[in-house]
């Protein structure tokens, strides 16, 4: 595979910089619990990279009348564990850090909403190396659309085309390589299937081989 030439890196943030899916899927568990519903692990990874809006709709098509209460008692659970500071991925700081004293243009671009992502960025201390992110509440279409991913471009003013997205989830990966990114996986909770490895994107164990791949470190 011919390395391209990148001049901008998107990252994703849940499950590719912070190690919160777990916590996610552990409040989805609870929640579940709570309401005496049987474990959907399969519902919950498929949650993943979707945003408030695009997520709700696939619980009210799954769960029907029961989405509301349940969506209400998921919320208070991960509230509580993600109330403090969320672990890194492995190689995070290293390479948000490197990429930041390099003069690389770096944006989030994440399902999270804005506010929320900040403050976990800043609490994850992260923010000053992450100036610049696209949340899940300012855009009308979440992953897997591409929208966030063309607005993250917009953003740098620079060519979709000339953008390394970096993702977790299989909805973030569909959403990057339609809006024309040049995409790298890390998978998290879920690896990739064959019909999500047939987009012909890159699949790396960490972020740091992932950047490297591409000669960004």
């Amino acid at each position: 595979m011919s390395r391209p030439r990148i001049e901008a890196v998107v990252f994703d943030m849940d499950g590719l910089l912070l190690d919160s899916e777990g916590l996610y899927r552990e409040g989805f568990r609870r929640a579940r619990t709570a309401m005496d519903l049987p474990p959907d692990d399969d519902l919950f990874h498929s949650l993943i990279g979707t945003n408030h809006e695009s997520g709700g709709r696939m619980l009210r098509d799954a769960m029907g009348e029961a989405a509301e209460p349940f969506t209400d008692a998921w919320h208070r659970e991960n509230a509580e564990l993600l109330s403090g500071p969320i672990p890194l991925k492995p190689t995070v700081r290293a390479c948000v850090e490197a990429l930041s004293a390099a003069g690389v243009p770096v944006i989030v671009a994440t399902s999270t909403r804005r506010e929320i992502a900040l403050r976990r960025l800043e609490q994850a201390g992260l923010a000053d190396h992450l100036p610049d992110l696209v949340g899940g509440d300012q855009v009308s279409r979440g992953k897997p659309h591409p929208e966030i991913y063309v607005a993250a471009a917009a953003r740098l003013s620079i060519g979709a085309e000339m953008c390394a997205a970096f993702e977790d989830s299989a909805n973030g990966v569909r959403s990057a390589v339609a809006a024309g990114m040049v995409v790298t996986q890390v998978p998290d909770l879920v690896p990739p299937t064959d019909d999500l490895l047939a987009l012909g994107h890159r699949v790396a164990p960490d972020l740091h081989s992932g950047l490297r791949a591409l000669g960004l470190l």
